[in-house]
């Protein structure tokens, strides 16, 4: 596997791990309504992770696709 590739595999790694604590806090939100300030600081966390792995996976993606297609290594 090659480093672009490993990095691909790792954001998209990334990626699971926080749509499943985004999913597991929508879970617990919709069979208890917790609140306060430390909840609402672990939603903008979880959100907040979410977008980066987002946005990295993405990016990589793209990176490789255009160094694919350029027929660069």
């Amino acid at each position: 596997m090659t480093t672009e590739a490993y990095r691909v595999a790792r954001a998209a790694t990334w990626l699971k791990a926080a749509f499943t604590v985004a999913v597991g806090m929508n879970l617990v939100e919709s069979l208890w309504d917790p609140g306060g300030l430390v909840w609402t600081a672990a939603r903008l966390a979880a959100t907040a992770l979410f977008t980066v792995a987002l946005v990295a996976y993405v990016a990589l993606r793209l990176l490789r696709w255009r160094r694919t297609r350029s027929g660069r290594p």
